[in-house]
C-alpha cells in the first residue's frame, strides 16, 4: 500500500488442506527479527508443504540480489486456453453440499526508486479450518508503513490462531471473529517490532457450510459474482454482476469520517494539508462513478501534526492512529450462499485502484479455472497501474469458485452485523473511487462539445463571428484521385450516409500533406480537429501508458519515446487506411501519437470544413442577420429566425416588372437579395424610395390578417427577393402574434429579475419563482448544507436546510464554480441555462422552477424547491427492472419532454447521469445546461452522453427535439435490461458512435417475457430516421401525443403522472437515502470554488 512508509522485507503465509481431508498442511510462521537487525535476515519464502506454490514467488528480502524487481510488462492479454500449470495450482475441497475450487496469486509491486522493496502483502488459505471439514478460511493482508511486511505476516499467523482459539471456547462465530481481530491488534502492539506507524489491513472470508462470514478491517475488498437471470446476455456469456461483501473503511465514508473526527482526527487530502486545495468534504460526491482522477484521497491527520496520514479508518497495528479512532474492530457480513452465487474474490486494494468491482468480475468470469483467473486479474491490475503511474502497488488476490451450491436456509443475523441485500448494496457507493479509468467505464461521461457549438449556424449568427469557411480555395483532385478517395471514405459511418454531392464537397476540401520519416502527424493528449486518409507511406500509432510522463515537442526524440506501437497505417494499391475520425465529431484529446515511419502522403480534413459542408445549403448567414434587425421579427430567437430564413423562397422580377400595386393586398414579406426596386405613391407628399440589397417590404402582412400596400413596388433592374407568406412563417415558428405576446411576458420577467439583481445584496437570492411562502430563504446565509448528493467537475448538488425552520424545510442547492466553468469552456452553457429558466415561467413538477440564484466572488448558487437525493444512475445501479418500473419513469420523462418541447426546447439530458431523483422517488430535471431552444429547427451542437446520442447528432446533419425521443428509447431499454443497446466493455467513444450510426432496431435482444407493447415502443423510439421516429411531428405542440397514446402506456393517468400522485417505485430507496443524507451532519463550506478573478463579461446576467 502507498498510505504510509514502506518496509524492507516480506514473506507469504499460506495454509490449505492436503489430499486427505483429515490432514492439515501448514507453514510455520517465519521468525520475526527485530527491525534494526532485519537487513541481515536471510531470504526465506515459506511454501505449501509437499507441492509447488500456487502463486508466483513474491520478491522478498533485500538480501536476495538475484531476484530483480519486475519491469513494466506489455498490456496483459487474457489467455483462454487452459494450461496444466494452472490446473495444478487450483485446489479443490467439498464443503457442505457444494464444491469449492480456489487459487491465489501475489505479485510484488514495481518500485523504480526502491527496486529491492519487499512485498508487503500476505495471504492465508486453509480448508478443514479449526478441525471442521465444513469450515474454510481465506484472508488477504495488506501491510503499510516501514514494517508493513512484518505486520501483514504477523496478522496472517495470529488472526487464524485467535479465531480457532475463540471457536474452541464455544464462542459463537461473530463474537469469535470480532474478538480475534482485537486480540491480534493487541498482540501486535506488544510484539518486538515497531507498529507505531505501521500496520496492515485485513479482509477474510470464513466458510461455515453454506454460510459465509466476511470480516473487513481497512480498504481491501471482497466481492461476490452473482448471476442475473433477468437480464439479456450475449450468446455464450453469463450475465454476472459484482456485489460487495465488504465496504471500504476510508474517510470517503461519512459514517467513518464522523467516527474518527469524534476522536480528534482531522480529515484532509495531502493537497489540502499543503494549502493547495480549499478545505471541503466533497470527496464522496462522485463515488457512484467509482472514479478518482487525481489519486489524492482524504486522509487522517493528528490535530496538531502532519501525521500519520493514513487513507483508511480501520487497521491492525498503527498504534499512533489508534488514538485518532483507527480501530481493529471489523465490520462483519453474514450471507447464505445460493445457486446464483458463482465465485468470490478477495483482494488487496491494489486490485481495485484502477478496476471497479464489476471490471474484476468481468475479467474473472472469462476463465473456467480459478488459477488462470487469479493470474489474469493480478496481471491486468498490475498493467493498469503502469498505464497511469510510474510504479505499482503490491497486488494479491484469492479466487474462490463455487460449484453446485443449493439454496441456503434463511436466518436472522445477530445485532450489529451487516447483511447482503439493500443495506450493503446501498453502501457500495461509499467504496473509495477507482482512479485512472475514463468515465465511460463507470459513470458515463457527458460530451459538452464546446468547439462544436461554434459550428451551429444559429450560434454563429448570434456570436457575430466569421461565417462558414469558403470552399473555393480547395485543392483540385484528378478524377482518379477522387474515385479512390471516395471509395476509401465511404466505408466510414461518418461518410456513408452522405449524398454524392456532399461526398464531392468533402473530397474537394481535403488538403494534401507530405510527411518525411520521423515526422509527427498528431500527438497523444492534444485535442484534435483533423481526420487523415493515407495515400502513400506507412505511419505508426504509438501510445504512452504513463500519461503523466511528458514528452517535450521541442526535442528530436526517438519514436520509442512516444510509447509502444499499437496500430500501423500502411497504404497499398487496394488499401488506404484512415485515422482521427472522432475529431470530426467533437474535440477530444488524441489517444495516440502518430509518427511517420516511411515517407508518405496524407489527405487531411478538418472538423470545421466537414461540418460546414454538412450544414451548407444556401448562404443564409447574412439573411438571418438582416432578419434579426427587423423590429417586428426581433422577438424571434436565433433558431426561429434561421427557420424563417430556410422557409423563404426565391422570387425573381425582371426590369420594370411591378411587384405590388398601391392599394392591393400584400401577399407576404419580401427581402431583397440582389438588384434594385423603386417604391412610389400617388400621394404628393410621399417621396419615392430606392430599395437595394437587404432592404425589405411587406412585413406587416406577417401579423395582420389583411395588409394593404401603401406604395407601388417596381423592379428597376433584374431583382431577386426571398419571400415568405404568413401561413408559411406560422408553420415554421408558430403564430407571430403569440410569439410577440410570449416575448412580452419573457421580457417583463427578465426585467423584473434584472432589477432584483441590481438591488440584491451580496448574499441575497435573486428570485426567479414567484413563491411567497414565508419559510423560503431570502439569502444564502439562511440555508445550511445538510449533505452532498452528487458532484461533477463543474456542478455540485447538495441538500440544504432553511435555518430555524420548524418543521425542517429542505431544499436543493446547485452550485457551480466560476473558475471551473471557465476552465471547461462552458460559459455559454451556464448563461443559456439561465435564459431558459427565465423563459420557462410555467410550473411543472418534473422540471422544477429555479426558485432563486446567487452569484458571489467564487460561485453561482441555484436554489430549487425540491429535495434531490441522487442521480437516476445511482439508483438503477446497472440492474434490470420490471415493466411497471419502466412505465412509471418513462411516463414521467414523457411529461417533462412534452413541457419542454412545447416551448421549443430540446433537452439532451435524458439519461441516468443527468436525471435526478427526489426524496419521494420521482424524477426531476434540474440540469438544463445542455438544453437549447430549437423550435421546429435543428441544431448542430454535439453534446450529451455518448451512449445516448442519436444517429443524426453523430452524422452532423443537425438534430431537433426528436433526438430526445431516441434518448427516451435508450433509457427505457437500459431500465429494462440494465444496459444500453450500445454498452460495450472496453470500447472507446468511436466504437460506440459507430454502433449507434449503424444501428437497426431488429438488432435488439430482449429479456424473456418482455411484452410486445414494450418491444414495439422502444423499437419505434429507436428508429434511426428521425422523421420515422415515434413522437416526431412537424407540429411540436403535439409531438408527445403518439407516445402517450401507445399501447404500452394504456391506462396511464398522465395528469397524476405529472403531479407525482402515485407512489414511486424508488420511493423506499429514495426515502432511505434522504434520511442518510439528512443525518450525515455535513460541515461543508457553502462555496465550492476559489475567488474568481478572470473575465467577467459572461457574468453580466448573473
Amino acid at each position: 500500500m502507498g498510505n504510509c512508509c514502506s518496509s524492507e522485507a516480506s514473506a507469504v503465509v499460506a495454509r490449505r488442506s492436503g489430499a486427505d481431508k483429515d490432514e492439515v498442511h501448514s507453514v510455520p510462521f517465519a521468525a520475526l527479527p527485530s527491525p534494526h537487525k532485519y537487513a541481515e535476515t536471510e531470504d526465506t519464502e515459506p511454501r505449501i508443504k509437499d507441492e509447488e506454490p500456487a502463486s508466483s514467488p513474491s520478491p522478498s528480502s533485500p538480501s536476495s540480489p538475484s531476484q530483480a524487481p519486475e519491469e513494466p510488462e506489455d498490456d496483459f492479454v487474457p489467455q483462454h486456453r487452459p494450461s496444466n500449470k494452472h490446473l495444478e495450482n487450483t485446489h479443490h475441497v467439498k464443503i457442505g453440499d457444494y464444491n469449492l475450487r480456489y487459487s491465489y496469486y501475489s505479485k510484488r509491486g514495481y518500485y523504480p526508486e526502491a527496486r529491492k522493496k519487499a512485498n508487503q502483502d500476505s495471504y492465508y488459505c486453509e480448508t478443514h479450518f479449526a478441525g471442521d471439514d465444513q469450515k474454510a478460511f481465506f484472508a488477504v493482508f495488506d501491510g503499510h508503513g516501514q514494517y508493513g511486511d512484518i505486520c501483514s505476516q504477523f496478522a496472517a499467523e495470529q488472526l487464524p490462531e485467535n479465531i480457532i482459539k475463540n471457536l474452541e471456547e464455544n464462542m459463537s462465530t461473530l463474537p469469535a471473529l470480532t474478538r480475534a481481530h482485537v486480540q491480534t491488534n493487541r498482540a501486535m502492539h506488544e510484539a518486538s517490532f515497531d507498529d507505531s506507524m505501521s500496520g496492515t489491513t485485513s479482509i477474510s472470508v470464513l466458510f461455515c457450510g453454506n454460510e459465509i462470514h466476511v470480516s473487513n478491517v481497512g480498504d481491501s475488498r471482497a466481492i461476490i459474482a452473482q448471476e442475473n437471470l433477468k437480464a439479456s446476455t450475449r450468446a455464450g456469456e453469463a450475465n454476472l454482476v459484482a456485489k460487495p461483501l465488504s465496504i471500504d473503511q476510508t474517510p470517503f465514508r461519512k459514517d467513518e469520517r464522523v467516527r474518527v473526527k469524534k476522536c480528534g482526527a482531522r480529515i484532509l487530502t495531502v493537497d489540502q494539508v499543503e494549502g493547495l486545495e480549499p478545505i471541503h468534504e466533497n470527496w464522496g460526491l462522485s463515488l457512484g462513478d467509482e472514479i478518482d482522477e487525481n489519486g489524492d484521497p482524504p486522509r487522517i491527520w493528528h490535530p496538531y501534526g502532519q501525521y500519520p496520514g493514513t487513507a483508511f479508518t480501520r487497521s491492525i497495528g498503527d498504534l499512533v492512529s489508534e488514538e485518532l479512532g483507527v480501530t481493529a474492530e471489523p465490520e462483519i457480513l453474514c450471507k447464505g450462499l445460493n445457486p446464483h452465487d458463482k465465485f468470490i474474490i478477495i483482494a488487496s486494494d491494489g486490485v481495485f485502484e484502477f478496476l471497479t468491482s464489476q471490471n474484476v468480475v468481468d475479467i474473472v468470469k472469462q476463465y473456467e479455472n480459478p488459477s488462470e483467473a487469479c493470474h489474469a486479474l493480478v496481471e491486468e491490475a498490475y498493467n493498469r497501474w503502469l498505464q497511469f503511474e510510474v510504479r505499482t502497488d503490491d497486488i494479491t488476490a484469492i479466487c474462490i469458485f463455487l460449484d453446485g451450491v443449493t439454496p441456503a436456509k434463511e436466518r436472522d443475523g445477530p445485532r450489529g452485523s451487516i447483511y447482503v441485500g439493500g443495506e450493503v448494496l446501498d453502501l457500495q457507493s461509499m467504496q473509495r473511487p477507482v482512479r485512472g479509468i475514463t468515465k465511460n467505464h463507470a459513470r458515463r461521461n457527458t460530451i459538452v462539445g464546446t468547439d462544436a457549438i461554434r459550428l451551429s449556424l444559429a450560434e454563429a449568427f448570434m456570436d457575430d463571428e466569421p461565417g462558414l469557411p469558403d470552399l473555393v480555395d480547395a485543392e483540385g483532385k484528378s478524377e482518379e484521385e477522387e474515385q479512390w478517395i471516395k471509395k476509401a471514405v465511404q466505408g466510414s459511418f461518418l461518410f456513408n450516409h452522405l449524398s454524392d454531392q456532399k461526398i464531392h464537397e468533402v473530397i474537394s476540401v481535403l488538403k494534401k500533406l507530405e510527411f518525411n520519416a520521423g515526422d509527427i502527424v498528431m500527438r497523444q493528449g492534444v485535442p484534435g480537429d483533423t481526420f487523415y486518409l493515407v495515400e502513400t507511406g506507412e505511419f505508426e500509432a504509438r501510445h504512452v501508458k504513463d500519461e503523466t510522463r511528458e514528452v517535450s515537442p521541442e526535442h528530436d526524440l526517438s519514436p520509442e519515446a512516444y510509447g509502444e506501437v499499437v496500430q500501423v497505417y500502411k497504404a497499398s494499391d487496394d488499401s488506404h487506411p484512415t485515422f482521427g475520425e472522432l475529431a470530426l465529431i467533437y474535440p477530444k484529446p488524441r489517444v495516440n501519437t502518430v509518427i511517420t515511419k516511411e515517407k508518405g502522403t496524407l489527405w487531411a480534413l478538418d472538423r470545421i470544413a466537414f461540418r460546414s459542408i454538412l450544414m451548407r445549403g444556401r448562404p443564409l448567414r447574412d439573411v438571418v442577420r438582416r432578419l434579426r434587425q427587423i423590429s417586428l421579427l426581433r422577438p424571434l430567437t436565433v433558431a426561429q429566425t434561421n427557420l424563417v430564413a430556410e422557409e423563404m423562397r426565391t422570387v425573381v422580377f425582371e426590369p420594370n416588372q411591378v411587384v405590388l400595386h398601391e392599394g392591393m393586398a400584400e401577399p407576404g414579406f419580401f427581402l431583397i437579395t440582389s438588384g434594385r426596386i423603386e417604391s412610389t405613391s400617388k400621394m404628393d407628399n410621399v417621396v419615392p424610395l430606392e430599395l437595394k440589397t437587404f432592404d425589405y417590404f411587406g412585413e406587416i402582412a406577417l401579423v395582420r390578417r389583411r395588409s394593404i400596400s401603401q406604395r407601388t413596388i417596381r423592379a428597376i433592374e433584374r431583382t431577386e427577393c426571398l419571400f415568405i407568406r404568413k401561413d408559411a412563417l406560422e408553420l415554421a415558428v408558430g403564430k407571430l402574434s403569440s410569439i410577440l405576446e410570449k416575448d412580452k411576458l419573457r421580457r417583463a420577467r427578465k426585467t423584473r429579475i434584472s432589477e432584483a439583481r441590481k438591488e440584491a445584496k451580496a448574499n441575497t437570492f435573486v428570485q426567479f419563482d414567484n413563491e411567497t411562502k414565508t419559510e423560503m430563504p431570502k439569502s444564502i446565509n439562511d440555508v445550511e448544507v445538510v449533505g452532498s448528493v452528487m458532484c461533477d467537475p463543474t456542478n455540485t448538488v447538495r441538500l440544504v436546510e432553511v435555518k430555524g425552520s420548524s418543521p425542517s424545510v429542505y431544499l436543493t442547492l446547485r452550485s457551480v464554480s466560476k473558475q471551473a466553468i471557465v476552465d471547461a469552456g462552458m460559459q455559454k452553457h451556464v448563461s443559456g441555462e439561465r435564459d431558459i429558466y427565465v423563459s420557462l415561467y410555467e410550473k411543472n413538477a418534473i422540471v422544477p422552477q429555479l426558485f432563486g440564484m446567487n452569484s458571489n466572488d467564487s460561485d453561482i448558487h441555484m436554489l430549487y424547491n425540491t429535495q434531490i437525493v441522487g442521480t437516476l444512475e445511482s439508483f438503477l445501479d446497472g440492474e434490470p427492472h420490471g415493466e411497471s418500473f419502466v412505465r412509471y419513469y418513462a411516463a414521467q420523462i414523457v411529461m417533462a419532454l412534452e413541457f419542454m418541447h412545447s416551448e421549443g426546447v430540446v433537452s439532451r439530458t435524458v439519461d441516468p447521469t443527468n436525471l435526478m431523483v427526489d426524496r419521494s422517488g420521482n424524477l426531476r430535471m434540474i440540469n438544463l445546461r445542455l438544453s437549447k431552444y430549437v423550435g421546429r429547427g435543428r441544431t448542430y451542437t454535439v453534446c450529451g452522453t455518448p451512449e445516448y446520442l442519436a444517429p443524426e447528432q453523430i452524422t452532423g446533419e443537425g438534430h431537433n427535439i426528436a433526438a430526445d425521443y431516441w434518448a427516451l428509447g435508450v433509457l427505457m431499454y437500459e431500465m429494462l435490461t440494465g444496459a444500453t443497446p450500445f454498452t460495450r466493455e472496453n470500447e472507446n467513444d468511436l466504437e460506440i458512435l459507430n454502433d449507434i450510426a449503424s444501428f437497426r432496431p431488429d438488432q435488439l435482444s430482449w429479456p424473456e417475457n418482455t411484452s410486445t407493447e414494450l418491444k414495439d415502443i422502444i423499437e419505434r423510439l429507436l428508429s434511426p430516421d428521425p422523421a420515422q421516429r415515434l413522437g416526431y411531428s412537424e407540429v411540436r405542440a403535439g409531438a408527445c401525443e403518439p407516445i402517450k397514446k401507445h399501447a404500452f402506456f394504456a391506462g396511464t393517468s398522465w395528469e397524476a403522472t405529472k403531479m407525482g400522485s402515485f407512489s414511486a417505485p424508488l420511493e423506499p430507496e429514495a426515502a432511505s437515502e434522504f434520511k442518510q443524507i439528512a443525518a450525515s451532519g455535513s460541515q461543508e463550506d457553502m462555496n465550492i470554488g476559489s475567488v474568481y478573478t478572470g473575465d467577467a463579461d459572461w457574468l453580466a446576467g448573473f
